[in-house]
């Protein structure tokens, strides 16, 4: 996370770092903070499901660690496909 670029949207920061592999590692963070239990877990399961989706168009092999900031008012997953698909320049 120190070492990688750092990117920032309204409600998520993105830690990107270039890796030796052959594939894109991906790290999910959503403290305790910011919601109850299903909101955070909603929060989890639309990050991998945009992953799942997108990763064959970010091109090289990354670390990309994704964390929910505080005060997130995101509801929908058309809303955090949106927003990232900004962070990431898709």
């Amino acid at each position: 996370m120190r070492t990688g670029k750092r990117l920032s949207s309204r409600n998520f920061l993105l830690f990107i770092k270039k890796n030796d592999g052959l594939f894109h590692r991906l790290g999910i963070v959503v403290k305790k903070e910011i919601g109850p239990a299903t909101f955070r877990n909603r929060m989890k399961r639309f990050i991998r499901e945009f992953f799942r989706l997108q990763k064959h168009r970010i091109k090289g092999s990354y670390d990309i660690i994704l964390m929910v900031k505080k005060g997130c008012s995101v509801n929908r997953y058309h809303e955090v496909e949106e927003e990232l698909r900004r962070l990431f320049v898709l």
